[in-house]
């Protein structure tokens, strides 16, 4: 990955930080993020069954992050993260 890549990916991530999130986006994040991982059980091939519960999983780890994310859910403070993102100069 090169440095403009990893600038792009540390820029985005700050601004998704940043940013009000929108209704629901959590809940609907864990919600098709379920849905996927059920459909992977279910899934013909295992091709299918892998790239759906990977999506599954992602759409979950998404549902879970940030700030309103599991913190508000269990109504945890907000704690300095530490940094974050390690780019290297």
């Amino acid at each position: 990955m090169t440095a403009s890549a990893r600038e792009s990916l540390k820029e985005l991530i700050d601004y998704d930080d940043a940013r009000a999130s929108a209704p629901f986006e959590h809940t609907t994040a864990a919600l098709a993020g379920l849905v996927l991982v059920a459909c992977a059980m279910r899934s013909r091939t295992r091709c299918g069954a892998v790239l759906q519960a990977m999506l599954g999983g992602v759409l979950l780890m998404r549902a879970a992050s940030g700030q309103d994310g599991l913190r508000k859910w269990t109504h945890a403070p907000d704690a300095d993260r530490g940094p974050g993102l390690i780019v290297p100069k």
